[in-house]
């Protein structure tokens, strides 16, 4: 915004915000505890490297303007030079503080209104730039970031030295940089592998058969029966342990024959029927 737009009201307001962001970086690393010291130190110049540099151009660039001060404080604050603006820097500045408007109350109230930005405060001298500059994007501030914390972390590595190469063992893989010392065979050599392979038959006897055992007999007399296999031994019958008793038997006896049945407990009305007007009676 400070590139494209060098009259803003606010570019030393935007200058600062730049110079904290590069300083609360440099904290970050100085607190952080995962990064090793030598890095952390180059890391922490970096970033106020960076941050020194958006605070010196609100001096050298707004010598006029009304938070210079706050610059000039915070580079004495990291032990930096400030440097001196240039005749021409601080005329060109004050003409441009000398032509604001100070905002006033209608102004504010018709902002609201009004669609569109409030240029009261704007810079009405000095010519604004024609060359659009080069956009700054949030990937590309990343991308530099990554760029700064390798460059640190690489800078820790002593460098590998040249022209010292280990030749390849005999069962290691060959490498590009250096080819293996072991000769490769392609062929046999022609007086051959000085390897050769006999088989070897059993002797046989006159008008006896081939032996396929290739003369490999077996271990132990010949006449060896094997036992056959034994017959499981039978099941045990199962047999009741508890007798029965005769006043059990007699109890089960007594309990499958049917009581008899006394005519004279039992009710009349079960043995005599009813006849005449007693039919009606339910009772």
């Amino acid at each position: 915004m400070v590139d494209t737009y060098p009259l803003y009201s606010k570019s030393d307001l935007a200058l600062l915000g730049i110079g904290d962001a590069y300083a609360g970086e440099a904290h970050s690393v100085q607190i952080s505890t995962r990064i090793p010291g030598a890095t952390r130190e180059r890391l922490m110049a970096v970033y106020q490297d960076k941050a020194a540099q958006a605070y010196a151009r609100v001096i050298t660039r707004y010598p006029m303007a009304p938070h210079v001060e706050d610059a000039r404080d915070r580079l004495v604050a990291m032990n930096r030079p400030v440097p001196e603006p240039s005749d021409a820097a601080v005329a060109e500045s004050d003409a441009e503080e000398r032509s604001r408007a100070k905002l006033q109350f209608t102004d504010t109230f018709l902002g609201v209104i009004r669609h569109g930005p409030t240029v009261v405060e704007a810079v009405h001298v000095g010519e604004p730039s024609l060359d659009d500059p080069k956009r700054t994007l949030a990937p590309e501030i990343t991308k530099e970031n990554i760029a700064m914390f390798t460059d640190a972390m690489s800078a820790n590595k002593p460098p590998a030295p040249a022209g010292i190469v280990s030749p390849t063992n005999a069962n290691e893989p060959t490498r590009s940089d250096q080819p293996s010392t072991v000769p490769l065979q392609m062929a046999p050599p022609s007086g051959g592998t000085g390897v050769s392979a006999e088989i070897v038959s059993a002797p046989q006897g006159n008008g006896a058969p081939p032996d396929t055992s290739a003369g490999l007999k077996a271990v132990g007399p010949d006449n060896t029966v094997v036992p056959g296999a034994e017959k499981p031994a039978e099941a045990p019958i199962p047999v009741n342990e508890v007798k029965s008793t005769g006043a059990t038997a007699t109890a089960l006896d007594d309990k499958s024959k049917k009581p008899k049945v006394d005519s004279k407990e039992e009710s009349d009305s079960k043995k005599k029927k009813k006849k005449g007007l007693a039919k009606l009676n339910p009772f």
